[in-house]
């Protein structure tokens, strides 16, 4: 899986590559979209699930064979982001006969809060070893699980996630490599571009700026590190997403009222013009709030917000409430997050 689902907007750009070139010259695939693949219910699984913690959400990504109308073998899987958005697919390239292969990663951008990438894939019977080689020096090692009657083994390896995998090594039983593998690098516009006009501090130390490339996107920095994106180009759904007598919109043109961003201990986003406030509010019902703030570009369409909370690094494990007020102080609008984890 190399490409990454986008819906609505409400995650970040992710990497899930599906193959990456091995030294035989193999061509791999890199998306920053989710490649369809084989749909999931075209697919006939094959053995058990591995489930295991993704380090980079800390919410479960589950791995599986299947076997599709063809009879060919593939890699499925299943993950599921912090805020409770859910896919999963199966692969297009059949593993039937490969040693090992590189299915994706669960890199991104902006990068994991939670400062830790998975890589994953298949391998044979034969290999006993992965490791994933990092271009700042050293190596680390993964682990390989075969789940109950699956054909293959799956491989993983955790690094972190300021690190760049230059290869990926597969060892047998002798410690001879089986199999070298060099990952595709997620490449993203947005992540070498320069903002188009000024940027704005906001509270809590972040920085937001308009970037072009060519779509308009909302970046939001900390500490010259990018954190949170809200795109204003969803691609074909509509050709802008801001304007000054434009409602808020979501990725399918659909009306909403806020579009929210969270990393660490950090809240903020974007909202509707007419919202003067957003309030966060928790379970036990304490809240912090943010006002708004109009955007310097003129784009017009929405109002942006930034706060901090020293709650949790989680927000949505435990589920709450955000809330726009107008200038009157009358609420206009809530949205309910139930808990994702």
């Amino acid at each position: 899986m190399a490409g990454i689902c986008v819906v609505a907007i409400s995650a970040p750009i992710a990497a899930m590559a599906t193959r990456g070139t091995d030294e035989r010259g193999d061509v791999a695939t890199v998306a920053t979209e989710p490649s369809l693949g084989n749909p999931v219910w075209d697919t006939t699984p094959i053995g058990k699930r591995l489930t295991i913690d993704n380090p980079s959400e800390k919410r479960p990504i589950s791995f599986w064979y299947a076997r599709t109308k063809s009879g060919a073998t593939v890699f499925c899987q299943e993950s599921t982001s912090r805020s409770g958005w859910r896919w999963q697919f199966c692969g297009d390239e059949s593993v039937d006969g490969e040693e090992a292969t590189d299915q994706g990663s669960t890199q991104s951008f902006p990068l994991p809060a939670r400062g830790k990438v998975l890589h994953y894939g298949t391998a044979q019977a034969k290999v006993v070893r992965v490791a994933a080689v990092l271009k700042e020096g050293g190596r680390v090692t993964g682990t390989l699980q075969t789940p109950q009657g699956a054909p293959q083994a799956v491989w993983t390896v955790t690094v972190p996630a300021d690190k760049t995998v230059t290869a990926l090594e597969f060892a047998g039983g002798d410690g001879g490599t089986i199999k070298r593998i060099k990952p595709r690098p997620m490449v993203v516009p947005e992540a070498d571009a320069k903002p188009v006009g000024p940027t704005v501090e906001m509270p809590g130390k972040l920085d937001a700026g308009l970037y072009e490339t060519p779509d308009k996107s909302l970046i939001w920095k900390l500490d010259g590190q990018a954190v949170g994106v809200n795109g204003l180009s969803p691609g074909m759904a509509v050709s802008e997403r801001g304007g000054p007598d434009r409602a808020l919109i979501d990725m399918g043109g659909r009306p909403m009222k806020v579009e929210l961003r969270e990393h660490k201990e950090h809240w903020f986003g974007i909202t509707s013009t007419r919202t003067a406030r957003v309030a966060l509010v928790f379970k036990d019902g304490t809240s912090v709030s943010a006002d708004t703030r109009p955007d310097p570009w003129r784009i017009g369409g929405f109002r942006m917000f930034a706060g901090t909370q020293r709650r949790t690094d989680d927000l949505y494990a435990e589920g709450f409430k955000i809330v726009g007020y107008g200038k009157d102080g009358m609420e206009l609008w809530r949205e309910d997050h139930e808990p994702t984890r």
